[in-house]
């Protein structure tokens, strides 16, 4: 016996949007918004004195971080070009 109820994809999505305070975020931002809020949990955390470390070494492995980050990805691979096919 099928199921008549199946929903599509859309549909899905649809339903997924009426629920209050979703927000659809590219996956680069939502991964942006992630690592600057740890960013900033570990720099308050080193400023009130809860580690070893002092807010300007922190600041510097941000940094650096964020440079290494920024730097070109390599080109990845078209899609549908992958260990599927």
């Amino acid at each position: 016996m099928e199921n008549d109820n199946k929903k599509t994809p859309a549909e899905l999505v649809a339903d997924l949007m009426l629920d209050p305070g979703f927000v659809l975020v590219p996956q680069d931002r939502y991964e942006e918004l992630v690592r600057a809020e740890t960013e900033r949990d570990v720099l308050e955390a080193t400023i009130t004195g809860e580690g070893k470390y002092n807010a300007s070494t922190v600041m510097d492995a941000i940094l650096r971080a964020r440079s290494i980050q920024l730097l070109p990805r390599a080109k990845e691979e078209p899609e549908g070009k992958g260990d599927a096919e």
